[in-house]
C-alpha cells in the first residue's frame, strides 16, 4: 500500500478556503512523501496563485514535514515538527503571502521526514485566503 492523504472541505468559499488533511503513513512503501500535493489551488474557488496562509492547525505522529508554495523553484512556506500539536495565527499580519515566482501554481506541497519508518498519521488544517493580484511592495 501507500500513503494516503486525505482532504476534507470544510468551507470552499470565494475568499476563504479551510481544508483539513489527513495523513496516514504505510510502513510498507520504504519512502517518504516528497513535493506530494496536499493543497491544489485551482480545485476550490479561492484558485489564485497569490493565495496567503491566514492560520494553521496541525499535530504530526512520529514524523515531521516541510511545506512549500509550488513553484519553478519550490519556495519554502512552513517546517512542522512532530509529535506536537501546533497553532499558528498570521491574520495580523495580513497572512503568509505566496512568494513563488516564475511557475507559481498557487498549490502547497508536503515532503515528510519518518512517515516511511512505520505506521504514522497526522493532520494539517489550512485556512487561506485569495489575493488576486500580487502584493506591490
Amino acid at each position: 500500500m501507500a500513503h494516503v492523504i486525505t482532504t476534507q472541505k470544510i468551507i470552499d468559499g470565494r475568499k476563504v478556503t479551510v481544508l483539513k488533511v489527513n495523513i496516514k503513513g504505510d510502513s510498507g512503501t520504504g519512502s517518504e512523501l516528497s513535493n506530494a500535493v496536499i493543497f491544489d489551488a485551482s480545485a476550490y474557488l479561492t484558485g489564485s496563485t497569490y493565495n496567503k496562509l491566514m492560520e494553521i492547525e496541525y499535530c504530526l505522529n512520529g514524523f515531521s514535514a516541510e511545506l512549500f508554495w509550488d513553484a519553478t523553484t519550490d519556495v519554502p512556506l512552513m517546517s512542522l515538527e512532530k509529535d506536537k500539536a501546533y497553532e499558528a495565527d498570521f491574520w495580523d499580519i495580513g497572512g503568509l503571502v505566496n512568494n513563488g515566482t516564475t511557475g507559481r501554481t498557487g498549490d502547497i506541497l508536503i515532503t515528510t521526514n519518518g512517515l516511511a519508518s512505520s505506521t504514522k498519521d497526522g493532520y494539517i488544517l489550512f485556512y487561506l485566503m485569495q489575493r488576486k493580484v500580487p502584493m506591490q511592495v
